[in-house]
């Protein structure tokens, strides 16, 4: 009797979780969801009918100035003016009766010369520099300053049919002044430049390093500063090159190419194999690794200058209180100033590219030393380099602040951290769709709760409960 209401409670409680689950598990019917209800069309309001502008009865003369500015900084003042001509039959064959005068206006700036004015620029100049005290009054306002702002001229006029293409202000206003400084007792000779600095990314050593980045716009795997290579290594640029020189001889072969078309697959050829011969003759510098400057084309070409530098010579960069040795590395166009390597311009700023300059304000100072090469040209020592900057800053009256070693980052031996022992954690629970974190398997983790609950309340309570469902 006792076994057959055991066996009868047993089937209650079991009942009781079955139902319990279905009642947990299964949500009822929705109410079926309201009709939305109509909403009543706007009233249409009719469009009004526009006054027209009324018409002239007679010619009116025309005048209206406007303002611009082109995407290159350059500032536009127009004018259109209308008088009264002759019929359009003789208008139209009379070459001045639709005209633009294009006057462009530019206010060539003045060198900087005085310790004030080199401060405004630099505010800590004249205490990195304390010898300019002595150097200044009787320093000149180099040719170089006015060449290159004659040359910028020249640019301006050669694109004034490409408006477009016309030299930017900022590129135009680039050089705050170009000084020829001489110490009155060592006769040490030093360029004092002040400009912004853009990025030079180029150059490529297969000596010394077969991972250079050649993919940025522009980029070029040789610099000016160039010297024998030492090793048998190949470039990583040579092969893309023979591809390009036997594609251009494809096309140069081909019966269906024209003798114009020929003569510029020659110059390309002719231009692609001398590529070919200073990778595999010489090592340049690399924009990533060498901390090197860079001139305009034009200073290197006058031989007979007493300033002239020369590539190889040793320059000090000043920025914000630190002062950077470095070398005189590339040519750069004639028209521009202010450029160094990629080594130089992510140590000023960690965020420079090769399209992000690290200073776009006149705030950099270049101190070149013409004549300062060292023979014969190679890699660069650079602890070698910090030494002779050292030497020539006291060889024009001394320098404060820090003078920046630099560290040879090619030399340094590459070691891969080893991996640190992870334990395997626990995986995490995934969440519920209701973002909630709840364990996996919603309906066994529901049954689990119903039968810890019929366990605490005990078999008559859940039979009582059955009874009043």
């Amino acid at each position: 009797m006792r076994s057959d209401w055991s066996r009868q409670s047993g089937i209650r409680v079991w009942s009781a979780v079955i139902l319990v689950f279905l009642l947990t598990a299964c949500p009822g019917p929705k109410p079926p969801s309201p009709e939305p209800s109509a909403s009543p069309s706007p009233a249409i309001t009719p469009t009004p009918t526009p006054t027209p502008t009324p018409l002239p009865e007679t010619f009116i003369p025309y005048s209206r100035m406007e303002t611009a500015k082109l995407f290159n900084g350059v500032e536009i003042h127009s004018k259109v003016t209308t008088v009264e001509g002759a019929p359009a039959v003789v208008e139209r064959k009379t070459p001045d009766a639709y005209t633009l005068e294009l006057d462009v206006q530019v206010r060539v700036p003045q060198a900087a010369q005085s310790l004030e004015q080199l401060s405004a620029a630099d505010p800590l100049i004249g205490s990195l520099l304390p010898g300019l005290n002595d150097e200044l009054p009787s320093s000149k306002v180099s040719d170089f300053y006015h060449g290159l702002y004659q040359l910028k001229v020249d640019a301006v006029n050669r694109t004034l049919a490409r408006l477009d293409q016309i030299v930017s202000r900022h590129n135009f206003f680039d050089c705050n002044t170009i000084l020829e400084l001489q110490d009155p007792k060592t006769n040490r000779k030093a360029l004092l430049i002040q400009s912004d600095m853009d990025v030079n990314a180029d150059g490529s050593d297969a000596d010394r390093s077969s991972d250079v980045n050649g993919s940025t716009t522009n980029f070029q795997p040789f610099t000016s500063y160039r010297w024998p290579k030492k090793t048998s290594k190949v470039s990583q640029f040579i092969p893309e090159r023979e591809d390009k020189l036997k594609q251009l001889q494809s096309e140069f072969d081909a019966k269906t190419t024209t003798p114009e078309r020929k003569k510029v697959l020659k110059d390309q050829m002719d231009q692609t194999q001398r590529e070919l011969s200073d990778l595999k003759k010489y090592s340049f510098l690399i924009a990533k690794a060498d901390p090197y400057v860079v001139l305009p084309g034009f200073m290197f070409r006058q031989s007979s200058h007493p300033f002239q530098p020369k590539l190889g010579d040793c320059v000090v960069v000043i920025y914000q209180g630190i002062l950077y040795p470095a070398l005189l590395g590339d040519v750069g166009p004639s028209y521009k100033i202010g450029e160094a390597s990629l080594r130089i311009c992510s140590q000023l700023d960690p965020r420079s590219n090769a399209y992000n300059r690290p200073a776009s304000d006149l705030n950099i100072t270049y101190i070149v030393f013409p004549g300062s090469a060292e023979e014969p040209p190679g890699p660069p020592d650079l602890q070698k380099l910090h030494d002779r900057c050292s030497t020539l800053l006291n060889e024009i009256g001394g320098y404060s602040g820090d003078l920046w070693t630099w560290e040879d980052i090619l030399s340094r031996p590459s070691s891969s951290p080893s991996p640190s022992p992870s334990s395997s954690p626990s995986p995490s629970p995934s969440p519920s769709p209701s973002g909630s974190s709840s364990p996996q398997g919603t309906t066994s983790y529901r049954l689990d709760k119903v039968m810890r609950f019929v366990t605490f309340i005990g078999c008559e309570a859940a039979d009582l409960l059955l009874r009043c469902m």
